[in-house]
């Protein structure tokens, strides 16, 4: 798939999920679906920074811009796409491990890093800083990890 084509669904979901609200009562199969289609927006942007992280794509810094919008936006929202009642408990797949609720500021503080993070990525691209991005970008990636690794299940 094309970097426009991944951007153009990128940008789709991100209207789609912003207009959305979590905030707003729904079934817990809805938040499931919710939360799924936000995190396959987050692997999605993390399609198009890891090869310019890594060097093996050029710079774009409008798609790293977006990118990190989107990472940052639902880092913001991770939390309240997790309601009670919403893990496998509710009768839906779901990779939500029971710690999400049993540990809630834990998992409040690793939304808050990824989001933080994502938020440093997004200064350095509005700064056309491909260097500050390369040199930051770890630090993103270690920061999807503290959801992942205690939060999720293994797939």
């Amino acid at each position: 798939m094309h970097k426009s084509a991944i951007l153009a669904i990128a940008v789709a979901a991100t209207t789609a999920l912003t207009g959305i609200g979590y905030a707003v009562a729904q079934s817990p199969a809805a938040s499931i679906e919710q939360r799924q289609a936000a995190m396959k927006m987050n692997g999605a942007s993390m399609k198009t920074l890891v090869p310019m992280a890594r060097g093996e794509a050029p710079w774009n810094q409008a798609a790293a811009i977006q990118a990190l919008e989107n990472l940052q936006r639902i880092g913001q929202q991770t939390v309240a796409m997790f309601p009670r009642g919403s893990g496998t408990e509710s009768g839906t797949k779901t990779a939500a491990l029971p710690a999400i609720w049993e540990k809630a500021p834990e998992f409040a503080a690793a939304a808050k890093a990824q989001a933080d993070a994502a938020e440093a990525l997004l200064r350095a691209a509005r700064a056309n800083d491909e260097a500050a991005f390369k040199s930051g970008f770890g630090a993103m990636g270690r920061s999807c990890g503290g959801c992942h690794e205690g939060f999720r299940a293994k797939q």
